[in-house]
Order: C-alpha cells, then structure tokens, then sequence
C-alpha cells in the first residue's frame, strides 16, 4: 500500500458560494473530514467575529442544496463545527474516484485546508497510484505533494464494523479523548443520530478491539 499527500487548489465549482461564510470567520482551525458512504464529513474548530450570530450561520449553511447536516458545540470561546453533504454535486468527479474504491482501495484518511489548497492524505494499492494521481489532477487540478509506502493491512483498526470505526474517527477527530474532553458523549451520539447508550457501546467494543490488535 502507498500514502499519498494529495493538494487541491481553491475552485470556484468546488468551494465558490461560501463567501459570506469566510467574512464572518475570525479564525478557524482543523477542516479535517472524511467519507462515509456517499457523504462527506467536516469538523472545523471556529471562532466567528464579535456580532456574528452563530445560530444565523447554521440556518444559512442548511439551505445550501448539498448539506445534510449541520451542528455546532461551544469549544473555547468558539465552536466545532459537524457539517455533513452529499458528494452529489461533483457526482462525475466522486464517481470515478469510487470506481477507484473497486478496483482496490483508496482511503482517505485525513485533510486540512492550508493556504488556499485542501491537502488530503489517501491510501491506496500500490498499482492503482498512477490511475489515483491522474483522477486527482484530471478532476481536481491537483498536485502531489508526496507518495510514500503505507501498511494498513497490519493496523487494528481493519478490525473494527464500518460502524465502530465511524464512531471511534469521530471521537478520536473531534476530541472526546483529549484531556479535557472537547467533546462530550452526548455530543457525539447528536452527531451521529444515535443514542448516548449505543455510542458508549460502539466506543467500548471498537477501543478493545484495537487494544486486542495491540497487545496480541
């Protein structure tokens, strides 16, 4: 397996429309999502600037056609942001990227915007890294930034349900286990239209699986 660092520029058909959010930003950190099905999740820690009306914020962001859903939870002084939507609009972008998926593989992992560019990181078989790269820059307008060797074949998390890794990714990605906690259980259970209960069970199972991985 490879990990490829992948930087897609700023375009008007993929973040244009989103303007009037920038201006009322005075800081914003993170922009880590992932995939889950066909949907696209984000968690942004933000602080907005003094008069904006974060509940304004989120009723505008669900109108946009593309957005499934939409939270905010207070985190020093600001918030964290869940934003989930549909890949739907850039479907024939997404589309050959999941024949991709078919053909062997291509996770990704994480990604952050930096200077204007959304720099992801993706796995995927190693001989599917020309037909990945060539997606990526045919599609996106993307650059490499790096190819390097990867074995997730051998990490605990291959373990894990589809579920128990979405929970475990969430947790991990918005906090829940840093100290303090930035994030709460209930919190996480809203994100992810569960149950306090059922989450705490999908964390509990999903962590001793990892553990097991781990110390076996």
């Amino acid at each position: 397996m490879k990990r490829l660092k992948i930087a897609v520029p700023y375009r008007e058909e993929l973040f244009g429309g989103l303007e009037w959010l920038l201006e009322a930003i005075d800081w914003a950190y993170g922009d880590t999502y992932f995939t889950i099905g066909a949907d696209v999740v984000k968690l942004i820690e933000v602080k907005f600037k003094e008069g904006i009306n974060p509940v304004g914020i989120l009723e505008r962001l669900n109108t946009l056609p593309s957005v499934k859903d939409v939270r905010a939870f207070p985190r020093n002084g600001g918030y964290l942001l869940y934003i989930r939507t549909s890949l739907e609009p850039q479907r024939e972008q997404a589309d050959r990227l999941f024949e991709l998926q078919k053909k062997g593989l291509v996770v990704f992992e994480s990604g952050t915007f930096v200077g204007g560019e959304s720099v992801l990181s993706v796995l995927c078989e190693e001989e599917l890294v020309g037909d990945v790269v060539r997606a990526f820059r045919e599609t996106y307008g993307a650059r490499v930034i790096s190819v390097e060797e990867a074995e997730p074949e051998s990490s605990p998390l291959s373990k894990l349900t589809k579920r128990q890794a979405e929970v475990l990714l969430l947790a991990y990605k918005s906090g829940y286990f840093d100290e303090p906690r930035k994030v709460t259980l209930r919190e996480l259970a809203e994100m992810l239209n569960l149950s306090p209960s059922t989450v705490k069970e999908h964390l509990r199972k999903g962590l001793k699986k990892v553990l097991e991985g781990i110390i076996e």
